[in-house]
């Protein structure tokens, strides 16, 4: 069955056209230098790793430059050693990506560094990275042992209904997980405690 490629899909279509010119300048022997923005607009997840796998690929005989909001694409290039990958900041122009924190590949850490995008699920992440590497097990010693005897905080939030029983930064990891019996954590809360929690990695 013949398929025209226009009824592919966009996605696909750039895909072919992109290993087509590859193949071309390859079979000619002529330097190659690639640009693509944001190819995520035209590409479901799956295919965007498959995309990335083939751009890793042909990286060894051609330059890449690549341009993108997507998440998923980020983490997946980070995992090749010789990509670099920068930031483009209309304020500071272009930077290093920052320091990351967790010690394993995260989406939510991504977004947080590439596009500066707090969410709960990196605060937990934090939270418990720091609860791995401190070795401490169970909330409450964490609080204790971590944030008030290490950190020299004090327990001014409630837990359980019981006045100045944790810090706030267990506060807020309680808010989390049990909102239905916490005050709701503002955006401006959440961005400076996350600030708060990789500082913390320095410790």
């Amino acid at each position: 069955i013949l398929i025209d490629l226009a009824s592919l899909g966009s996605g696909f279509e750039m895909i072919f056209s992109l290993i087509y010119s590859c193949n071309i300048s390859l079979a000619n022997d002529k330097n190659l230098i690639i640009m693509i923005d944001e190819p995520e607009l035209h590409m479901h997840p799956t295919l965007q790793k498959r995309f990335v796998d083939y751009l890793l690929d042909i990286s060894k005989n051609v330059q890449i430059i690549l341009t993108s909001h997507s998440p998923i694409l980020v983490k997946q290039l980070l995992k090749n050693k010789y990509v670099k990958l920068k930031i483009i900041n209309k304020d500071n122009g272009i930077d290093e990506i920052a320091e990351r924190k967790l010690s394993y590949l995260s989406a939510n850490e991504i977004n947080y560094l590439a596009f500066n995008y707090s969410s709960i699920e990196y605060y937990n992440e934090l939270y418990e990275e720091l609860m791995f590497i401190n070795e401490i097990e169970g909330i409450r010693r964490f609080d204790n042992e971590f944030f008030v005897q290490k950190c020299k905080l004090k327990t001014d939030y409630p837990e359980k209904g019981k006045e100045n029983r944790v810090t706030k930064y267990t506060y807020i990891r309680n808010a989390i997980h049990h909102s239905g019996s916490y005050d709701e954590i503002t955006d401006e809360e959440l961005n400076a405690a996350i600030i708060y929690l990789r500082s913390c990695f320095q410790q």
